[in-house]
């Protein structure tokens, strides 16, 4: 194997291990106790909040720190001016945001969400202090320095937020969560990293990748607006405890988004962008990367749906009941999306953000004419499935544009994917069956009913893998020898 794929391989897997290691512990430890703890509404003020956060979150780098990653040779020059506009953007959002506060409590007629708005500016601008220092590290691999880091930051803000809810400071708890994170990692990232960053200030270096960095900006700010839409049209219309059911059943969709694929797009952009020039070998590994995910996010997220009410109730709590049915449609949104990334990532690495841009604005406004209309008919649940429709129908005509680029055939991404989807299926089916067949099941606790069925669908899955497809299982087994172990393929 290679230097650069080994690092890459190295980066995937470190960044994988540690956000799966986040994922857990908000999952397992910070979610239970904050939603015994806090009511809905709490999260969804929060949820109100952040969107706008969120929002002004796209213009702080304008793509930039994407463009030092991708550059040949960024000279020093470079790197201060990147960071030194990044400082300036993300001072001048932070006291726009800070004003606009007030009409963003008055838009959601709800008057807590001025004062939050207000205290998580400070998130803006501790996100853009981190921006060219985590595009060095990353540009240099240093990807277990960056996933330290954060998993850090995450530990900390999770003891933050589980003191202050029992302590009594109810929505507070969450808004300084959000703060203690992105203080840990601006600390982190500027202690950490070796830019060379200087008092110099040379706005032509910043100029010449304009036409990069603000396709990449414009594609955020679409894909922002297409994603969030929902928070702001259910915040508006529908309240902030359906807001709170709602986004926690986003959260969960984005599990397998956050800490598999996002992870692995994340190592895979420097690589990537390194041999933008052999789109048949960047198509390739792009497959790869599709076929490991797809083994672990498709079998994990058609489980999560299946077992979703004992999941919720042991997870949640009572009080947590109307997020089963979102969970159960929006688990298969996430598979979509996870796959989806690794998609966005090439298209990223060989420069055509002009086609991420165009996509995402394709997306935008059929996304929110989904939630326009699920929040008319003033249904969470109809909502959910509109918007599963509007993926699996933009989905085909995107994966066929991008196999196109990278000289991948609609075949081979279909090989790469169909063992794992047809094993998933009848795992589902057998699971539900056996649901079906023994009512009794009905009278255990959540606790025992995961404890039965989680371990009956591993091995369902894993048999069917193994029994029906033994030709590809014996594949991936050997390239994940190559890769992890570090041998030469015979």
């Amino acid at each position: 194997m290679n230097q650069l794929a080994r690092k890459t391989v190295n980066g995937a897997a470190i960044n994988m291990m540690v956000t799966v290691s986040k994922t857990l512990l908000q999952f397992a430890i910070v979610l239970p106790i904050l939603a015994r703890v806090l009511p809905p509404s709490d999260f969804g003020l929060v949820a109100m909040a952040l969107a706008f956060v969120s929002f002004f979150t796209m213009f702080n780098d304008l793509g930039i720190s994407a463009a030092l990653v991708r550059a040949d040779k960024p000279s020093a020059a470079f790197w201060s001016t990147a960071f030194w506009t990044n400082v300036m953007i993300g001072a001048l959002l932070s006291l726009g945001l800070y004003w606009l506060a007030p009409h963003i409590a008055d838009f959601y007629g709800e008057p807590i969400v001025s004062a939050l708005v207000q205290v998580l500016c400070g998130v803006l601008f501790m996100h853009c202090i981190i921006l060219v220092p985590t595009a060095w590290l990353q540009r240099n691999f240093k990807f277990s320095t960056i996933a330290l880091i954060d998993l850090c930051a995450t530990i900390l803000a999770a003891i933050m937020a589980i003191s202050l809810a029992l302590n009594g400071l109810g929505v507070w708890a969450l808004a300084w969560q959000q703060l203690t994170f992105f203080g840990i990692k601006a600390i982190g990232g500027l202690l950490a990293h070796k830019a060379p960053i200087e008092l110099t200030y040379k706005p032509q270096t910043v100029i010449e990748v304009l036409p990069f960095s603000l396709g990449l900006t414009g594609t955020a700010l679409v894909g922002f607006l297409s994603r969030n839409s929902d928070n702001i049209l259910i915040g508006r219309y529908l309240g902030a405890d359906q807001l709170g059911f709602y986004g926690r059943a986003y959260q969960v969709m984005m599990m397998p988004v956050r800490s598999l694929a996002q992870s692995a797009s994340f190592a895979l952009y420097p690589a990537l962008a390194a041999i933008q020039q052999d789109r048949r070998r960047l198509g390739r590994i792009m497959l790869r990367a599709n076929s490991v995910l797809s083994a672990l996010i498709i079998p994990l997220m058609t489980g999560v749906s299946v077992v979703a009410v004992p999941f919720v109730g042991l997870m949640f709590g009572p009080n947590w009941s109307p997020v089963i049915p979102l969970i159960q449609v929006l688990a298969f949104v996430g598979i979509i999306q996870a796959i989806m990334a690794t998609s966005n990532v090439a298209l990223k690495a060989i420069g055509r953000s002009d086609i991420l841009l165009r996509w995402s604005l394709i997306r935008m406004v059929t996304f929110v004419a989904a939630f326009a209309i699920g929040v008319n008919l003033k249904s969470l649940v109809l909502l959910t499935q509109i918007y599963l429709g509007a993926n699996i129908l933009l989905f085909v005509p995107f994966q066929l544009m991008v196999l196109g680029h990278m000289k991948v055939t609609p075949v081979e991404f279909i090989q790469s994917v169909l063992p794992q989807a047809i094993s998933a299926l009848i795992m589902a089916l057998v699971l539900s069956a056996v649901q079906y067949t023994y009512p009794q099941m009905q009278d255990w606790t959540a606790q025992v009913k995961l404890d039965v069925m989680v371990p009956m669908g591993i091995a369902l899955y894993g048999l069917t893998m193994v029994l029906v497809f033994r030709r590809f299982v014996r594949e991936l087994v050997g390239e994940a020898r190559v890769l992890f172990l570090r041998k030469s393929p015979a």
